[in-house]
């Protein structure tokens, strides 16, 4: 298989895919952890946005990766909210 020289496409591929499960219901989650499950969705596409806006050429953008570091650093709130 020939390797893509551009990964932009593929990355808005997923990005696209992960946006299309937030319209899903889930299954099988508990409903106490979807909050939870939507989390980490959601941190699957910054963190792919982020990837591609480098790959474009870009520079990184402290507040990006700062909105990305406030969707990671939740994740222990909505685990353990959950819980109680």
């Amino acid at each position: 298989m020939a390797k893509r020289k551009n990964r932009i496409a593929p990355l808005e591929h997923e990005m696209r895919q992960l946006g299309n499960l937030k319209t899903l219901e889930p299954i099988a989650t508990q409903p106490a952890y979807k909050p939870l499950s939507d989390q980490l969705v959601e941190i699957a596409i910054a963190a792919l946005q982020e990837a591609a806006y480098l790959e474009a050429g870009n520079d990184a953008d402290i507040l990006r990766l700062a909105r990305l570091s406030e969707l990671v650093s939740a994740l222990p709130d909505l685990a353990q909210a959950e819980k109680e």
